[in-house]
């Protein structure tokens, strides 16, 4: 039987006020590309008129020259570099203005506005740590306490979790492997692990997902940081 997909309403557009603070609703993930693929497409189909930018890289915040910036209708336009905003107005203009650095005006901008992680290739293991996946970031970000944009996002995680988990994990510390107790709150303080991602991992008992070098006031020979590993296993 075919897999019932979540029904994701068309949010209502609301301009951004400027100095309003924006509610936030995120969630971490560790994707393979494969996952990313997966969920960037059920994104495309949901929305098919979305547009998306790239963030400005540090070298052009502070560059002599204005940035140049355009708005693209596609996840996989090759002008996108990742972490990209994905925005619902098709009236979204973007405005690059000089302060202290070249950045985006929130003008012509309206919520919500989705952050955009991406994901990767494996790193390969090095003296920093094994072979792993690191984790990336998804944000919403709507109209303060807009209820019809909280309805929306729960929508929108209720997308991510067709392609991801956040059960099926456990913390360890690297290079023993040894389990790190779970902390108190939702398992795994709500990382969202893709299915492939998973799948990598069990293949060699040494990959870790969503790896994280310890703070260096920490880091000694039996403590380089810490990852995940399936549960199940």
């Amino acid at each position: 039987m075919a897999m019932r997909k979540p029904k994701i309403d068309q949010p209502e557009i609301v301009k951004i006020v400027p100095l309003l603070r924006p509610s936030v609703f995120s969630r971490y993930v560790c994707l393979s590309p494969l996952d990313w693929k997966l969920f960037a497409t059920a994104l495309e189909e949901a929305f098919p008129t979305a547009l998306y930018n790239r963030h400005l890289t540090i070298a052009e915040e502070i560059g002599a020259e204005k940035p140049e910036l355009h708005l693209v209708q596609s996840l996989w336009d090759p002008d996108l570099k990742y972490p990209i905003e994905m925005h619902f107005d098709p009236a979204t203009k973007l405005t690059i203005k000089k302060g202290v650095r070249w950045s985006v005006s929130i003008e012509g901008q309206s919520w919500p506005q989705i952050g955009l992680g991406k994901g990767s290739e494996p790193t390969p293991a090095d003296d920093m740590g094994p072979e792993r996946f690191t984790e990336g970031l998804i944000e919403i970000h709507t109209a303060p306490h807009h209820k019809g944009h909280a309805r929306f996002a729960r929508q929108i995680y209720r997308l991510l979790a067709r392609f991801t988990t956040s059960q099926r994990q456990v913390l360890v510390r690297y290079p023993h492997y040894e389990v790190v107790p779970e902390p108190p709150g939702p398992p795994s303080f709500g990382l969202w692990i893709g299915h492939d991602a998973l799948r990598w991992a069990r293949e060699d008992p040494k990959r870790l997902l969503a790896y994280d070098l310890s703070p260096m006031s920490k880091r000694t020979a039996d403590y380089l940081g810490n990852g995940y590993r399936p549960k199940d296993e």
